[in-house]
Formats: structure tokens, C-alpha cells, sequence
């Protein structure tokens, strides 16, 4: 009983890691729309993506299926 309660902590702690990871991911990306010049039309279409944009896309898409896959192992072992 106690290694199945190590499991679940050390699963819950992936789940807020990835959680965090997904947040502070998202919220470091550059703006994808161009605000108001999107709606008359003067958008760019084809802006070219930083580096850094690209790997934090990479992250976000990473944290996010760790994030699916820990809390779906979360919830089998809660009923365990």
C-alpha cells in the first residue's frame, strides 16, 4: 500500500510540473495575431516564427501529453 501512495505523489508532482510547464509556456510565446490589423486586412500572413516560439510550441505540446498521460495514471490509481 505504501508503494502505491509513492506512485501517487510522485504522479501528482508530474501533473503540477506539467501543469506549470503548459502555463508559463503559453504565456512566454510571442503574440500570434497582429491586433487590430488583422481585421482590415493588413495582416502578415506569412511572418516567419522565432526560435525560441518554435521550441516553446514543442514544450507546450510535450507538458501536454505528459500532463494527459499522469492524469489519467492518477485517476487509475485512485481507484486502486
Amino acid at each position: 500500500m505504501e508503494n502505491v501512495n509513492t506512485i501517487r505523489m510522485i504522479v501528482t508532482v508530474l501533473v503540477f510540473i506539467s501543469s506549470a510547464s503548459i502555463t508559463i509556456s503559453y504565456l512566454l510565446q510571442s503574440p500570434k495575431a497582429s491586433g487590430l490589423g488583422a481585421i482590415s486586412g493588413n495582416a502578415t500572413v506569412y511572418k516567419s516564427r522565432r526560435p525560441i516560439d518554435l521550441f516553446l510550441d514543442k514544450l507546450i505540446l510535450g507538458s501536454g501529453i505528459l500532463f494527459g498521460i499522469s492524469t489519467l495514471v492518477l485517476a487509475i490509481l485512485r481507484t486502486a
